[in-house]
């Protein structure tokens, strides 16, 4: 399956600016994500799979 026939996950749909106009929470979420490093983005991406999905590849985020 490709990039572009598979679904993208809220967060790299904000990443990719296909998605706007998104509450605060999920603004902070995306920030928060940027500014963590290594270990913390894969605890936030297991905290939160509604919003990132179960793995982040392009930020070598995958499922364990």
């Amino acid at each position: 399956m490709n990039n572009e026939t598979k679904k993208q996950s809220v967060f790299m749909q904000m990443h990719n600016g296909a998605r706007t106009g998104e509450g605060s929470f999920n603004v902070a979420l995306k920030e928060l994500f940027y500014k963590a490093d290594t270990s913390n983005k894969r605890r936030l991406v297991e905290a939160f799979p509604e919003f990132f999905g179960d793995e982040v590849p392009e930020f070598g985020i995958y499922k364990q």
